[in-house]
């Protein structure tokens, strides 16, 4: 404690002492008279105390207070997008290992093939894959993933191969129903850029009882694809005129596809 706060502190408590055992009117006299002689006192250490604490604490500056706030928002954003790539990297580490699993346990042989370019024009048709006829790819071999049938190839180059996709009209696949003994052809259609397109199972009985969730799978007839790929499930079974028609959900989503499989049906052409 600051030595004119002791000496302030002092005359106060031995004018305190005196004054409570003095009577009412002399009492007021010597308090009018105390605070008269401490007034000095109290005002200089008050004025210490204000002139202490204005050198103590700093002066801000707006300017620097403003470049530190920018500085740690772009470090958060730069924590920020690396979080993101972390997550992304995990991500694809695990569609790997999916794709090494599948590999491993399928009967037949497969090359992976990774989906290179695709078009907004054309989303729903067809893609381009990384792998061509100098890597074994041959025409109209089967293109799958482990969710079920994608397409079949079409237009070759060497290290390329252009992919029609199951949900476009020019693939066509014979296919049968789960539990029922009922095949017909399932087509795509070309559908609008923001409408995800529905596959159609043609040339069904009209009485055939299929129900909806049964699952669609490739027959093997044609020579094309091999049987038992998945194709999808049924949404609804409809009668038309002549025949029966089911309405198919694909089993893969086409919106997503990254990563694929080329079935070796028959030698690379050249």
């Amino acid at each position: 404690m600051k030595k004119f706060n002791i000496l302030a502190l002092l005359v106060f408590i031995a004018g305190m002492v005196s004054v409570f055992t003095l009577d009412t009117p002399t009492t007021r006299a010597i308090q009018a008279r105390a605070m008269s002689l401490l007034s000095p006192f109290i005002h200089s250490s008050a004025a210490m105390e204000r002139a202490a604490e204005s050198v103590m604490a700093p002066e801000v500056n707006p300017v620097e207070v403003k470049r530190e706030n920018e500085e740690l928002r772009v470090q958060v954003e730069r924590l920020r997008i690396i979080q993101q790539k972390y997550h992304q990297i995990i991500e694809e580490n695990a569609k790997l290992r999916q794709l090494i699993e599948f590999k491993q346990s399928a009967s037949f042989k497969m090359t992976p093939a990774k989906v290179i370019r695709r078009s907004s024009s054309t989303w729903w048709n067809s893609l381009i894959i990384d792998k061509g006829s100098l890597d074994g790819i041959g025409t109209d071999s089967p293109v799958i993933t482990s969710a079920g049938l994608v397409g079949k190839t079409s237009t070759l180059a060497p290290h390329m191969a252009k992919v029609i996709l199951l949900t476009d009209e020019m693939c066509r696949v014979s296919a049968t129903v789960e539990g029922t003994l009922e095949q017909g052809i399932l087509i795509g259609e070309r559908g609008a850029l923001d409408v995800r397109p529905e596959l159609h199972l043609r040339f069904l009985n009209r009485d055939a009882n299929i129900n909806a969730g049964a699952a669609v799978y490739s027959s093997g007839e044609g020579g094309v694809f091999p049987a038992d790929l998945l194709l999808g499930r049924v949404k609804r079974f409809e009668n038309r005129e002549i025949s029966g028609e089911a309405i198919v959900e694909p089993a893969v989503d086409f919106s997503t596809l990254d990563y694929v499989f080329v079935i070796e049906m028959r030698p690379a052409t050249p």
